[in-house]
């Protein structure tokens, strides 16, 4: 259960910030994507983080107009929002950005999706919950930061109720390690691509801690992204990397 004080702090900040150019409208804060309820009843508890939303989450085209196209549950005058969140895989998800975790998942015996996996999955974004236009990467460093120190904060509120098992995370390392002060140790890494030819660099999957105020340690594992999260590497050497942390 997501409690009213985090709904609250997560509104407050899409308020604050919602008429910003750069924020995506009409669009709604994405505290996390997925299925809640069947989360919480999973043995194995796990969260994906991406940096923020895809401003594609509001619209099915790259010329679309935005909308709440991928969230049709979305009441603007109640605000809906763990309602409209939790069937978010049941509506229109942006299957092409997701797909990059869901191998990861598929060898840890989870998925976003009510399927035959076992373990039901949330996503969630350590930047900001709110899409911008342009991406993250692209937007300036004055308004990177005004979303980031509260958007950071909800994100870590979020996490201490969710209690996690485990964290996949891609994005910008200097992101990464300027919130996970934890050493780290390599968990595997991929010295061919898919066609066998051997890259420049191996690709090294990175396995970190995070502790939470309740004492509770998580795994979090990190991976470089490119365009998308694990991007370089292909789906059986993600799937490689669940099944490995299967057995650990």
């Amino acid at each position: 259960m997501i409690s009213n004080e985090l709904i609250k702090k997560t509104f407050d900040y899409y308020d604050k910030f919602k008429d910003y150019d750069v924020v995506v409208s009409p669009s709604l804060p994405i505290l996390y994507f997925g299925d809640l309820a069947s989360y919480e009843k999973s043995d194995l508890k796990i969260v994906t983080v991406g940096k923020n939303p895809s401003d594609n989450e509001f619209r099915l085209k790259k010329n679309d107009s935005f909308s709440f196209v991928r969230f049709s549950n979305w009441e603007n005058n109640t605000r809906n929002l763990t309602h409209t969140l939790n069937s978010y895989f049941e509506d229109k998800p942006l299957k092409q950005w997701f797909s990059c975790f869901e191998p990861i998942l598929n060898g840890l015996s989870a998925s976003y999706y009510r399927n035959n996996y076992p373990n039901i999955v949330l996503h969630t974004d350590i930047c900001s919950p709110l899409a911008t236009n342009p991406t993250w990467s692209k937007l300036t460093k004055g308004i990177q930061s005004d979303l980031y120190k509260e958007g950071l904060e909800i994100w870590k509120m979020l996490i201490e109720e969710l209690q996690p098992d485990l964290i996949l995370i891609s994005i910008p390392r200097d992101i990464f390690q300027s919130i996970f002060k934890s050493t780290g140790k390599e968990l595997i890494n991929f010295s061919q691509k898919k066609d066998g030819e051997l890259r420049r660099k191996p690709y090294v999957v990175e396995q970190y801690e995070y502790k939470l105020n309740s004492g509770k340690k998580v795994k979090v594992v990190f991976g470089q992204p490119a365009n998308k999260p694990f991007g370089t590497i292909c789906n059986q050497q993600k799937n490689e990397i669940g099944e490995m942390l299967c057995r650990k």
